[in-house]
Order: C-alpha cells, then sequence, then structure tokens
C-alpha cells in the first residue's frame, strides 16, 4: 500500500532553519571532524538525529566542501594550493600544515595534491623541514587538567622586537592564552609592550570579557608582566568561587619558562607556519631601503600599516591552530588525536565526565576591574596604543588621497612608500 503521507516508523524530522544547518555543518567541515562526529555534533548542538546519508545529502545540498566534493575545479585547487607554497617564504610548512590551512578557509584538498605540488615548485623545503639534531631537551611529564578552563596558560613571545629586527625602535611582541586540557589557544594578540603589568592587566581583562568568566588557574612566567594579572584573577576568583581553598588550588601560578611547556610549546608551531614569514616581510623595509627610522613619521607609519596586518596573521593562526587535528598520544592523558575547538566545546566526548571548569564573571564585574585599573594606573590608550590620535588621522588623509589600496604580504612595503612622503610632510607640520 502506498505512503501517501511520507512518513515512516523513525517520525518527523525537525530539522534547523537552512543556514543554520550550513553554519554547523561548514563549522564542523573547517575542523576536520570525521562522519561519525559530524552525527554525534549535530545531535549535540542541534538536537538533529540522521543517519550518514542523509548528512551526504545534507552536505551535497548546501554546498559543504571536503577533499572529495570541493566544489572547485581541479585548477582552482592547483592555483590555491600554489599560492599558499609560494606565501611561505620560509619553507617552515610541510604538506600537512598547508592542507589544514587551506582547509580554514574551506578549501579542501588532498595531502598528496599538496605533497606533490610542493615537491614541484618548492622542493629545497623538504629539506629544510627534516628533523635535525635537538640539544638540550627538557625532561618531559605528562600533563594533567579536569576540564577545560581548569587551568590557563598565558606568555610572550619576542622574537619580533627590536632586538631581533634591527629596524631602530621597531619592535612588536606577542602574547597568548591557551587552555591546558584542550590545547585551545584562546587568545593572541600582537602589542605595543608585553613587559609592563598595567598593558598586560587591560588584556587579561579583555580575555576576561571575551569568555566571560576566568579559569580555576592562571599560569604565566616569572616575569614583570604578571602584576596586574594576578592581582585579577586573585580578586575574581575569591569573590565569584569562595569555595575553592587557595592553599589546595592556588589561583594563580608563576613558574619558569621553559616549564610552562603549555604555552611555550605553542611558540614553535608560530614561528614554523607563521612567525618566519612575518619577519622576512618585516625586513624587507630594511633590505630595500624604503624604511629610514630616523625618520619620525616612519616609525608611527609602520605601525599604522603592519599592527593590522600582523594581527590578521596572528587571528589566521589561531584559526589554523584550534581547528587542526592533534597527532595521537598513546601516553597522553589530556586528549589526543582530538581537535582543540571541538575538545573545548565537547570535552566529554574525548574524557567521560569531564566538564567546563570556566567561573562566571558578569560583565559589570569586568568593567568595574577596568575602572579600578585605569584610576589605579591610568587610561587603557597609554600602554595599548600604537600611535596617536593625531597621526591617525594624518595617516587615514592619505590613505584616502592615494585610493585606499589593500595591504597584504604582497602590498605592504609599496603602499608604505607611496604614503611616507605626503606622511611625512602632514607630520613635520603638525608636530
Amino acid at each position: 500500500m502506498p505512503n501517501e503521507l511520507g512518513k515512516n516508523q523513525w517520525g518527523e524530522k525537525n530539522y534547523p532553519p537552512k543556514e543554520t544547518l550550513k553554519t554547523f555543518l561548514t563549522m564542523y567541515a573547517q575542523r576536520g571532524l570525521s562522519i561519525k562526529e559530524k552525527l554525534v555534533r549535530l545531535e549535540r548542538d542541534l538536537g538533529l538525529v540522521i543517519k550518514k546519508s542523509k548528512l551526504n545529502e545534507l552536505e551535497r545540498d548546501l554546498r559543504i566542501p571536503s577533499v572529495r566534493r570541493p566544489f572547485r575545479t581541479e585548477e582552482e585547487l592547483d592555483r590555491e594550493v600554489l599560492k599558499a607554497v609560494e606565501a611561505d617564504v620560509a619553507q617552515g610548512n610541510g604538506p600537512s600544515t598547508i592542507k589544514s590551512m587551506l582547509k580554514d578557509d574551506l578549501i579542501m584538498v588532498s595531502r598528496r595534491k599538496v605533497r606533490e605540488i610542493m615537491h614541484r615548485v618548492a622542493p629545497e623545503g623538504f629539506d629544510k623541514r627534516f628533523p635535525g639534531k635537538r640539544k638540550g631537551l627538557i625532561p618531559r611529564t605528562a600533563l594533567l587538567s579536569i576540564g577545560p578552563f581548569r587551568e590557563v596558560s598565558g606568555d610572550g613571545h619576542e622574537k619580533l622586537n627590536a632586538q631581533a629586527l634591527q629596524m631602530g625602535s621597531i619592535g612588536l611582541s606577542i602574547y597568548a592564552y591557551r587552555d591546558k586540557f584542550s590545547g585551545f589557544l584562546l587568545k593572541i594578540d600582537v602589542l605595543p609592550n608585553i613587559r609592563k603589568s598595567a598593558a598586560m592587566g587591560y588584556v587579561y581583562l579583555d580575555l576576561i570579557y571575551e569568555y566571560k568568566g576566568i579559569p580555576v588557574q592562571l599560569t604565566t612566567d616569572k616575569g614583570s608582566e604578571i602584576g596586574y594579572q594576578q592581582v585579577i584573577q586573585d580578586a575574581l576568583r575569591a569573590i565569584l568561587a569562595p569555595d575553592i581553598d587557595p592553599e589546595v588550588d592556588p589561583s594563580a601560578v608563576a613558574i619558569k619558562s621553559v616549564h610552562n611547556t603549555i604555552i611555550e610549546s605553542l611558540w614553535r608551531w608560530l614561528q614554523k607556519t607563521t612567525g618566519w614569514n612575518l619577519k622576512d616581510l618585516i625586513l624587507q623595509g630594511k633590505v630595500r631601503g624604503i624604511f629610514n627610522p630616523n625618520i619620525p613619521s616612519h616609525i608611527p607609519l609602520f605601525y599604522w600599516i603592519f599592527v593590522p596586518l600582523v594581527q590578521e596573521h596572528l587571528d589566521r593562526f589561531r584559526t589554523y591552530f584550534n581547528n587542526r587535528r592533534v597527532r595521537p598520544q598513546d601516553d597522553k592523558i589530556l586528549p589526543s588525536k582530538h581537535i582543540p575547538a571541538d575538545a573545548l566545546e565537547h570535552p566529554d566526548l574525548y574524557i567521560p565526565g569531564t566538564k567546563s571548569c570556566l567561573i562566571d564573571v558578569p560583565s559589570e564585574l569586568v568593567d568595574d576591574c577596568r575602572r579600578y585599573l585605569e584610576e589605579d594606573v591610568g587610561p587603557r590608550e597609554n600602554y595599548l596604543s600604537w600611535f596617536s590620535e593625531d597621526f591617525d588621522v594624518i595617516a587615514g588623509l592619505v590613505y584616502d588621497d592615494i585610493g585606499s589600496p589593500k595591504v597584504t604580504t604582497q602590498t605592504a612595503w609599496d603602499v608604505f612608500a607611496r604614503m611616507a612622503g605626503p606622511v611625512s610632510d602632514l607630520y613635520h607640520d603638525e608636530f
């Protein structure tokens, strides 16, 4: 007998709106989740229980790309891989890294194709990346954490500081926070100065505001920057989680840099995938004779052009880092063979019974902390501004006059060269 109503014994499915479904399926694709993992996440995130065949149908209809169904021609894929390989000037990224970084832009390509193209256009890179002899390794111990936000590590990176660049006073410091349980990179910013306690106090409050909470424990190096971070962490935890004994579970811990492994291990990834390329880009200004630290307007103009560009690259690195699949480690107590972004959201799918330890912080309390900090040390812009408001106006006018060209790694120094003369004239007249 025909089924006129089109219903079966499994009942009706309540599908979310197409845009919502597409958003989640796109996110799963960027994270590289398997079919089984996608089905589990759909049930967890959207309450949608479907089979593999239906998932395949939905992804096809919504044009969710995969390696087998990339929704791009072979020529387009080859071109995107070639662009990514050519952009890696330092040749620090292997096929898996290039493949993962392309995945973040929904460019799905096989590792085999990436490897073939790399062997064709940049074969010397494989020799450069070959593991060499490493000396003076720090003894490793297994990391422990009972869930996301049980412990968050913070640390600075100064491979682009003034001493490294040798371009006068020009320097770009980087600071990051990483969750210990999931390995998720919570925040990574380029900053004027990471050694000032007040500056890092403002940055830590930004982190708290973004995630609407604090970890049970903040772990940092024993540097000058920890003062206000520790004060804020101690005060908020004492107010919002008074039942946690600080004698048993300290609120903030400062340790030697070499032992802050959860964050220190991040810098190797940053250098390999992004850092060397950024340093090479910045040094082009010195090599090509475009930048002169003795011309007063060149320094703020450098920051005006390059700080947003560097931050854009850090944001892309963060997306790649959080969406990559971590290699399996049989002796690891914390999750392995996982995707950091997924482990942060669904920790119990990796270790049953695990849950987030985030201590909720109301936004009004964050605002109170900011007011306290401003009263104590002065306004935020005194520590986190790269140039004056007046210079920003001058640079903006000149940028508009030259047609507002797009600033990329390929065009940044050309834009600088076009702006330098007019900015210098206005800067001299103004100051």
